[in-house]
């Protein structure tokens, strides 16, 4: 039976201009599963006045970020067994994660 988790490599992402986020991979059992985080939830961790943020800053901020970014994408995708691809992280996601970076 395959597991229900996913695992994340560093450096696995990019910015979908057209999305207005960053797609980044996630490995199951199964196969890749693709992940999208907007430009909203990425300035949360960085602003949460900020209703987005510039490419530059995204790609900047989710580096930084990465491994709670990844922690909230895990929750997520076992949350909501899986879904279609790419599984959208929004600000909501950001907030249920309790983190020591983020400002409250």
């Amino acid at each position: 039976m395959a597991s229900a988790s996913v695992r994340f490599e560093p450096g696995e992402y990019e910015w979908l201009a057209e999305r207005h986020g960053v797609l980044f991979l996630g490995h199951t059992d199964l196969g890749m599963v693709e992940f999208l985080i907007t430009s909203e939830a990425l300035a949360e961790f960085i602003d949460p006045d900020l209703d987005g943020i510039d490419s530059d800053t995204a790609i900047e901020t989710y580096g930084e970020f990465e491994s709670d970014i990844h922690r909230i994408a895990r929750r997520e995708f076992v949350s909501r067994l899986g879904g279609e691809p790419p599984v959208l992280l929004t600000a909501a996601d950001v907030w249920d994660e309790p983190s020591q970076f983020r400002r409250p």
